[in-house]
C-alpha cells in the first residue's frame, strides 16, 4: 500500500513539473512572439533585433572582406604582371566606384589581358563592357565590370603604340592675343576626348560630375595636356526636366545643402583646376546663391568661368569681388547644329579674340561640332592667335 502511494506521490510529481515545463515553453513562446512582433513592426525588441544585429554585422564583416579580397587579387595580378607601381592610379569616387588607371606598352596589354580577365573571374566579377579608342600616340582599352553586389569597377589602361614615330607639330610663336575654347558635357564618350586630343592644340575639357567616364577622361585629358575643369551643374529657369541632374544646384536648397553638392562634385572629377556652370540661368542670376558656391571655389584656389546662360547673370561680377580668377563666355559655337553656322561662330570667336586681344568661346562634344574643330581650328594660326587653355585668360581684378 505505501509502495502504491509512492508510485502515485511520483507520477502527481512528474505530471506537475511536465505541466510545469509546458507553461514555461508557452510562456517563452509567447514572449518570442511579442518580441517578434514588436520587430517586424519597428517597435522595441530585445531578443530579434539584437540576434539581427549581430547577423547584419557579421554580414557586412564577410561582405567587406571578400570586397578587399577581390581588389587585392587584382592589384596582385598587376603586381605579379611587373607593371610599377608608378604606372597604376587609382581613385575612388562618392559612389563607391572604384578607378584604376593603368600605363603600359601595347604588346605589354595583349599579352596581361587574359591574367586580368582570369582575375575578374576568379574575384566574383563580371565584364560588362570593353571599348577601345586610340590617338596617333596611344591606345585605350576601357573595362567596365561588376561583381555579384553589383558593386562597379572602371579599369582604364592607357597603352603606348611601340614603333610609332608622331610627327611634332611646331607651335607658332606665342601671339599677342589669345583664344580659349572650352568643350562642355564632357564625361560621357571616348570617342569624344579621342578626337579632341588628335587636335593637338590646348583645350579645356569641362567634365559633368557623375558622369559615367568622368575619371577616366579627366585622366586622358591631362595625358594629353589639355586641361580639366569641373561643368558644375545649376537650375535653369525654363529647362524644368534637367534640373533634376545629379549633382544639381536648386535655388531651394539652403546653404548647408549647397555646400554639400559643391563639395560632392567638386570630389567626383580628379584634376580640376577650375569650375564653369552648366546651365544656370536661375543661379547664376542669384547674387546670394552665387556667393556660396564662389567661396567654396575660392577656398580650393579654383578659378571660375561664367558660362552666360543668362544676360542677368551676377556670377563674373562676385567672383570678381572675391578675388577668384575668372572670365566669361564670348562665343557659343554649337547654338544650331549646323556645319557651316558652327565654323561661322568658329570665326567669330577668332576675329572677336583679334579685336579684343583675347576670347573665350564654349561647345559641345556633338559629332558635327568635333568635325567642324577637326578640319577648322588650324584657322587660328592664320588669324595670328595662340589658342591657350582657360586658365591662361582668367583675370583677376
Amino acid at each position: 500500500m505505501r509502495a502504491f502511494r509512492s508510485h502515485q506521490t511520483d507520477s502527481s510529481e512528474r505530471f506537475l513539473l511536465g505541466l510545469y515545463i509546458f507553461f514555461l515553453g508557452l510562456a517563452l513562446l509567447s514572449v518570442l512572439g511579442l518580441d517578434y512582433i514588436q520587430w517586424k513592426r519597428g517597435e522595441g525588441s530585445y531578443i530579434f533585433s539584437s540576434v539581427m544585429k549581430k547577423k547584419e554585422v557579421a554580414a557586412e564583416v564577410e561582405k567587406k572582406a571578400k570586397e578587399e579580397d577581390i581588389y587585392q587579387v587584382l592589384m596582385e595580378t598587376i603586381s605579379d604582371s611587373g607593371i610599377p607601381e608608378d604606372s597604376v592610379n587609382q581613385y575612388t569616387d562618392d559612389e563607391g566606384v572604384y578607378h584604376l588607371w593603368v600605363d603600359l606598352p601595347l604588346k605589354k596589354y595583349s599579352q596581361l589581358e587574359s591574367s586580368f580577365t582570369d582575375s575578374f573571374r576568379q574575384g566574383d566579377f563580371h565584364i560588362t563592357k570593353k571599348e577601345e579608342q586610340q590617338t596617333d600616340e596611344k591606345k585605350y582599352y576601357l573595362w567596365e565590370v561588376k561583381d555579384i553586389r553589383e558593386r562597379k569597377l572602371t579599369l582604364l589602361f592607357s597603352c603606348e603604340k611601340e614603333g610609332v614615330t608622331i610627327a611634332k607639330k611646331t607651335a607658332p610663336p606665342p601671339a599677342a592675343n589669345k583664344v580659349a575654347l572650352i568643350v562642355d558635357d564632357m564625361g560621357y564618350s571616348l570617342h569624344a576626348i579621342n578626337e579632341l586630343c588628335s587636335i593637338g592644340r590646348p583645350l579645356t575639357i569641362a567634365i559633368i560630375p557623375y558622369s559615367p567616364l568622368a575619371s577616366e577622361i579627366a585622366t586622358i585629358s591631362r595625358q594629353h595636356n589639355l586641361e580639366v575643369i569641373l561643368h558644375l551643374p545649376m537650375e535653369s529657369i525654363n529647362n524644368e526636366e534637367e534640373n533634376h541632374t545629379k549633382g544639381m544646384i536648386n535655388s531651394g536648397m539652403s546653404e548647408e545643402e549647397i555646400i554639400g553638392i559643391v563639395e560632392k562634385d567638386l570630389n567626383q572629377v580628379p584634376y580640376i583646376r577650375g569650375v564653369n556652370n552648366h546651365m544656370g540661368s536661375k543661379i547664376t542670376a542669384d547674387s546670394q546663391l552665387m556667393h556660396i558656391i564662389l567661396e567654396r571655389l575660392k577656398k580650393r584656389d579654383l578659378f571660375f568661368i561664367d558660362s552666360r546662360t543668362t544676360g542677368s547673370s551676377v556670377a563674373f561680377t562676385i567672383a570678381q569681388s572675391l578675388n577668384i580668377p575668372t572670365a566669361y563666355r564670348n562665343v557659343f559655337l554649337d547654338g544650331e547644329l549646323n556645319e557651316n553656322y558652327i565654323k561661322g561662330q568658329l570665326i567669330a570667336l577668332f576675329r572677336q579674340a583679334q579685336k579684343n586681344g583675347f576670347a573665350l568661346g564654349i561647345c559641345h562634344p556633338t559629332e558635327k561640332t568635333l568635325k567642324v574643330l577637326k578640319e577648322n581650328f588650324h584657322l587660328v594660326d592664320e588669324y595670328g592667335l595662340e589658342p591657350v587653355l582657360a586658365s591662361q585668360i582668367v583675370r583677376s581684378p
